[in-house]
C-alpha cells in the first residue's frame, strides 16, 4: 500500500503561534496538537493548533504532552467547530536539529495515535519544526498503518512526508 501525496494546508499564524511557542521553551523540546479536517484523500486543513498544558514536561532530547488538558482543548474545539473539525496529529520541536527527521520515539508515538481508539484516525499528522530559537523550519509527516499479513502479525507503520502549503 502506497499513500499518495499528501499537502498540509497550514496558517502563517498557526506555524507563527508554534515558532513562539518553540522559542519560550528553547532549548528544550515542546509541542502540542493538531486541529483540523481532511478536505479529500490527499489535503488536509490544518484550522487551530494548541500548545502544551500546564502538566507538559519539556527536556533537552524529550517532550511529554498534557494528554488530559490537551483532550480537553480538543473536544472545546471540535464543538465549537459544530463537529467538524478535530483531532489530526501533533506537532513538536527538534531543537539544534538540522532536519525534522523523525526519531524512534515519534515513529512509537503515531503508531500509539493511530492504534488508539479516541483518536479515530486512519492517518495522521506529525510536524516537526527543527532549527534554533527564531530560526525553525517545518517539516510534516502522514503516517498510516499498513495491512498486517499472514508472515506478520504486526501492521507495518507507512510513513510518507508531506507538502505544506501556508494560507493566511
Amino acid at each position: 500500500m502506497h499513500m499518495q501525496r499528501l499537502t498540509a494546508w497550514i496558517s502563517s499564524r498557526s506555524l507563527e503561534i508554534m515558532g513562539r511557542e518553540a522559542d519560550r521553551l528553547y532549548p528544550l523540546e515542546t509541542g502540542g496538537v493538531l486541529i483540523g479536517y481532511w478536505a479529500d484523500d490527499t489535503n488536509v486543513v490544518v484550522t487551530a493548533e494548541f500548545g502544551p498544558g500546564p502538566a507538559a514536561i519539556h527536556k533537552r532530547y524529550s517532550y511529554k504532552h498534557d494528554h488530559a488538558w490537551e483532550a480537553a482543548r480538543v473536544a472545546s474545539e471540535y464543538e465549537r467547530s459544530e463537529r467538524t473539525h478535530v483531532y489530526i496529529g501533533d506537532w513538536h520541536t527538534h531543537p539544534n536539529a538540522s532536519s525534522g527527521r523523525l526519531s524512534g520515539t515519534d515513529k512509537r508515538s503515531l503508531r500509539t495515535v493511530l492504534g488508539s481508539q479516541e483518536a479515530r484516525l486512519r492517518r495522521t499528522l506529525m510536524v516537526v519544526l527543527f532549527g534554533t530559537s527564531t530560526e525553525w523550519q517545518p517539516d510534516i509527516w502522514a503516517a498510516e498503518l499498513g495491512r498486517a499479513s499472514i508472515w506478520n502479525w504486526r501492521r507495518s507503520l507507512l510513513i510518507e512526508p508531506v507538502l505544506l502549503r501556508r494560507y493566511t
